[in-house]
C-alpha cells in the first residue's frame, strides 16, 4: 500500500502502472486457464453448489466482482490491467455461450444435463448418483413444490438450474404419501407400486 505521504497523482501510472506489454499476454493465459478450469470445477460440484444461477453465470460474477473490486481498492493495480482481465473475461463468457450454441459437444461438457428422478409415481434411484442428490433431498423438493403424494406425480425432472420441474396426474391417487410423519421408510417407495 502507497503512504499517504508517498502518493502523488499521476494518471499514466494509474492507468498503465510500471509493467510491460508481456503482462498483457500472462493475463490472457491466466484468464484462459482459470476459467476454463473453474467452470470445469463448477459442474463436477453440482447442481446444488450452483442453484439457480448457471455454472458460467456465477464465474462471471466472481470473476468480474474480483477484477472490479481489485482495480478499485488497490492503487497498485494498473487500470489497464483490471480494465483487461475484465474484458478477457466478459469475451471468453461470450465465446463459451456462442460454442455452447453452436456445438452440442460443447453445451454438454459445460451444462449440468437435466436428470429425471420420479417416473409414474416412482423414485428413479438409479438416476441418483448422476445427479448428486439423495432420497431425502428428492422428497424435500417435491414438498418444496406442493407435492403431498409420490403417487401423483408422473415425471419430475432435475434441471441443471438444481430445481425439480414436476409434471402431475389430473387425477392422481393418493397411495404413497411423502410428508414427513407419513414415511416409514423411504426404501420402500419403489416397492410399494
Amino acid at each position: 500500500m502507497i503512504e499517504g505521504n508517498e502518493y502523488s497523482f499521476d494518471f499514466l501510472r494509474i492507468l498503465f502502472g510500471d509493467f510491460s506489454l508481456m503482462i498483457y499476454v500472462e493475463i490472457i493465459c491466466r484468464v484462459v486457464i482459470i476459467m476454463s478450469y473453474t467452470m470445469l470445477l463448477i459442474k463436477w460440484i453440482g447442481k446444488r453448489a450452483v442453484g439457480n444461477l448457471g455454472s458460467a453465470d456465477i464465474l462471471l460474477i466472481v470473476a468480474m466482482g474480483s477484477a472490479v473490486g481489485d482495480a478499485m481498492f488497490y492503487p497498485t493495480i494498473p487500470l489497464a490491467v483490471a480494465l483487461t482481465v475484465i474484458s478477457l473475461v466478459a469475451a471468453f463468457q461470450k465465446l463459451v455461450v456462442d460454442l455452447q450454441i453452436k456445438y452440442e459437444s460443447v453445451r454438454k461438457l459445460t451444462h449440468l444435463p437435466t436428470t429425471k428422478l420420479v417416473e409414474n409415481g416412482k423414485l428413479l434411484k438409479e438416476n441418483f448418483p448422476a445427479a448428486d442428490i439423495d432420497n431425502e433431498d428428492v422428497l424435500m423438493l417435491l414438498r418444496q413444490s406442493g407435492i403431498r403424494d409420490l403417487s401423483v406425480v408422473q415425471h419430475a425432472y432435475y434441471e441443471r438450474s438444481g430445481a425439480l420441474s414436476i409434471f402431475k396426474y389430473e387425477n392422481g391417487n393418493l397411495i404413497t404419501s411423502i410428508l414427513p410423519e407419513d414415511i416409514e421408510d423411504i426404501d420402500t417407495f419403489s416397492s410399494k407400486k
